[in-house]
C-alpha cells in the first residue's frame, strides 16, 4: 500500500521527489573574464583595485577567490516560479544567491533567497561588478511585495507571517554608489520602499488586526514601530529583525521596541530624502519635504526613548513596552549599540560613548560579540536557562553582519583607525580559519579559547554574508595600507 504513494504522486504530480534546486546553466560571472583563471585575476585585482593589486596580494589569496567564486557559482539558483521547494512554493521569479553552496547537502535547508542576507551578499558583487545579479536579488524582493504586500524573510510562502529588516534602499544607493546604471529597477524598488513603509512598519490604524503600532504606543512613542504581535512564538518575532534565537526577543517577544528597526527605517528615510533631492532620480520637492519632517520626528522619538543615561548603562538600549515594565532593556545588545551609528542617528557624544562601549564590553582578538557577557552578568533578564546556549545571537558568536555595521557606524563618525583595526583583526581570522577549513562559515567567535555556539541549526558552511563582508572589508584595508 505505501509502495503506491510514490506511484501515484507521479501520476498526480508529475514528479516522484521535491526538486530543491536548479543550478544555473547560464554564466552570470561572465563579466570577471571568460574562463575561471581569468575570472579569478579579476575578482581580485578587483577587490584591491589596479592601483592597489600586486602579485604578493593575489599569490596570498589566489585560493580564496577561487572558492569564492566558486561558492557564487554554487550558490546561484533558480527556481521555477510557484515551485514546491520543501518549504512552500517559491516565490523569487529570478536567479539568486543562496546562503550557502547547492553542492553541500548537509546545507540544503538554507537554499531560498533571504532578505536580511541578500544586502550583504550585494555588498560583494557591487564592489566586484555584478550589477546584474544584485538587481535581480532586489526586483525579486520588490515582485513578491507587489503580489502579497509583505516581504518574508525569506522567499517562499511558508514565510510570509514575517518579514525582516528592510534594507532594500541601502542596497540601491550602495550598487548606484559603485556604478550601476539607475534605470527602472531603480524607481520599483523605490516605489516598493515607499508603500511598504506605510503598509507594514507603521501600520497605525490601517485595519490589522495584529497592529505593530496602536493608538496608546503612538501617544506614548510617537513613530516608533515593533515587531509584530501576532507572532505567538518569541523565536518568530525574533526573525524580524534578522537576529534569529536571542535572550532579548525571547523574553520580551514583541513586547519591546527595536533599536535596529527603527534605525533601518530612520536610514530610509535619509535615503528617501536623497533620492527625492536628485534631479536625476525622484526629483520632488514634495516628498522631501514630507520625508523631511517625519525624519525630523522620528529622530526626536527615537532620541528620545532609546539612549540611556542610567550610570553603567550609557548608550542606545532596546526599549521594554511590558505594562508595568516599562522601560530601557539593560542588557548587552551590540545591534542596539551601532545601528545608530550606521545610519546617523547619534550626536558625536553618543558615538564616543558608543566606540567606549565597543571596546569595554564587546571587542575580543578577532571581532565583536553579538551581546555582552559583561552587561548580561549584570542584567535583570538574564537568566541562567538550561537551555539558553542554545540562542546563536549570543555571546561568543560573532556574526559578519553586524560586524559591517559597526565598522560602517565608527566610520561615519571620524573613528577610522578604530574601524581599521576591528577590520584587519577579523579580517586575519577568517583567512587564517578559511586556510586550515578551506571554507568561509555563517559565524564565527569574537576571541581566543571560545567555541561558537551552534544554536538551533549547526555553523553553516559557505557562507554568502561572510563573503560580501570579508571583500568589503579586504578592500578596505588595502586602500588604506592596513594589511599585514
Amino acid at each position: 500500500m505505501l509502495s503506491s504513494i510514490p506511484k501515484i504522486r507521479k501520476l498526480l504530480v508529475g514528479e516522484e521527489k521535491l526538486v530543491r534546486y536548479k543550478p544555473m546553466e547560464r554564466d552570470f560571472f561572465d563579466f570577471l573574464g571568460k574562463n575561471k583563471e581569468e575570472k579569478v585575476l579579476n575578482l581580485a585585482k578587483r577587490v584591491a583595485s589596479t592601483t592597489f593589486y600586486s602579485d604578493e596580494f593575489f599569490k596570498k589569496r589566489k585560493q580564496i577567490f577561487e572558492y569564492i567564486l566558486d561558492f557564487w557559482s554554487h550558490s546561484l539558483i533558480y527556481f521555477d516560479y510557484l515551485k514546491e521547494t520543501g518549504r512552500g512554493p517559491n516565490l523569487a521569479r529570478r536567479p539568486f544567491l543562496a546562503p550557502c553552496a547547492v553542492s553541500d547537502e548537509e546545507d540544503l535547508d538554507f537554499n531560498e533567497q533571504y532578505r536580511w542576507d541578500t544586502f550583504f551578499q550585494n555588498l560583494g558583487l557591487a564592489l566586484v561588478g555584478g550589477f546584474k545579479l544584485a538587481i535581480n536579488q532586489l526586483l525579486n524582493i520588490a515582485d513578491v511585495f507587489n503580489e502579497y504586500k509583505r516581504v518574508p524573510n525569506a522567499l517562499t510562502t511558508s514565510y510570509l507571517s514575517h518579514s525582516q529588516p528592510p534594507l532594500e534602499i541601502f542596497s540601491v544607493f550602495d550598487l548606484l554608489n559603485y556604478g550601476a546604471l539607475k534605470g527602472e529597477w531603480t524607481k520599483k524598488i523605490i516605489s516598493m520602499v515607499e508603500k511598504e513603509l506605510f503598509i507594514e512598519w507603521w501600520d497605525y490604524q490601517s485595519g490589522k488586526k495584529h497592529l505593530r503600532q496602536n493608538e496608546e504606543l503612538i501617544e506614548r512613542y510617537g513613530l516608533l514601530t515593533r515587531y509584530t504581535p501576532i507572532h505567538h512564538h518569541p523565536l518568530l518575532a525574533s526573525c524580524e529583525d534578522g537576529k534569529d534565537h536571542n535572550l532579548v526577543s525571547a523574553t520580551f517577544g514583541s513586547n519591546y521596541l527595536p533599536v535596529q528597526l527603527n534605525a533601518i527605517i530612520y536610514g530610509i528615510l535619509t535615503y528617501l530624502i536623497k533620492y527625492y533631492q536628485d534631479e536625476n532620480l525622484g526629483n520632488d520637492k514634495e516628498k522631501v519635504g514630507i520625508y523631511q519632517s517625519f525624519k525630523e520626528r522620528l529622530y526626536h522619538d527615537f532620541q528620545k526613548v532609546f539612549w540611556c543615561e542610567k550610570t553603567g548603562w550609557e548608550g542606545f538600549r532596546n526599549y521594554s513596552i511590558l505594562k508595568g515594565e516599562e522601560g530601557p532593556i539593560l542588557y548587552g545588545d551590540l545591534a542596539a549599540e551601532i545601528w545608530p551609528l550606521f545610519v546617523g542617528l547619534a550626536t558625536k557624544k553618543q558615538a564616543l560613548i558608543t566606540k567606549e562601549n565597543l571596546k569595554k564590553y564587546y571587542a575580543g582578538d578577532y571581532g565583536l560579540a553579538v551581546t555582552s557577557l559583561i552587561l548580561r552578568k549584570r542584567s535583570d533578564i538574564f537568566k541562567k536557562l538550561e537551555d539558553s546556549w542554545q540562542f546563536q545571537w549570543e555571546y561568543p558568536n560573532c556574526w559578519p553582519p553586524l560586524m559591517y555595521i559597526a565598522v560602517e557606524g565608527l566610520k561615519n563618525y571620524g573613528y577610522f583607525r578604530e574601524a581599521l583595526i576591528y577590520q584587519k583583526n577579523w579580517v586575519n581570522f577568517v583567512e587564517k580559519e578559511f586556510f586550515t577549513s578551506g571554507r568561509f562559515f555563517e559565524k564565527y567567535v569574537y576571541s581566543k579559547n571560545m567555541v561558537s555556539e551552534p544554536g538551533y541549526y549547526g555553523t553553516m558552511k559557505g557562507f554568502g554574508w561572510t563573503v560580501g563582508v570579508y571583500l568589503r572589508f579586504l578592500n578596505n584595508l588595502v586602500k588604506e595600507n592596513f594589511l599585514d
